[in-house]
């Protein structure tokens, strides 16, 4: 599953690209963008439900996956304030 390449590599950069920064890691958060590269997940439930989505589907499967789950985190974070 190849992500679209949408960002040039300046904007993807992290802010403080020394030699003494943090090494790589699978998921990159910065300020408006996440990079997701070599990460494995092993959980039954997201590859089966990942795995019957037509291959062309599956990276914005993921992606509305992941919105409709901070969604609920947050909105469960939320009640739990109250």
């Amino acid at each position: 599953m190849a992500l679209p390449k949408t960002t040039t590599h300046e904007e993807r950069a992290p802010i403080a690209a020394t030699p003494t920064a943090a090494p790589e890691r699978p998921v990159q958060v910065l300020a408006t963008s996440m990079t997701i590269h070599e990460l494995t997940i092993d959980r039954p439930a997201i590859i089966a439900y990942l795995f019957n989505i037509p291959a062309d589907k599956q990276e914005i499967a993921l992606v509305h996956a992941l919105e409709v789950g901070i969604m609920e985190l947050a909105a469960r974070r939320e009640r739990f304030r109250h």
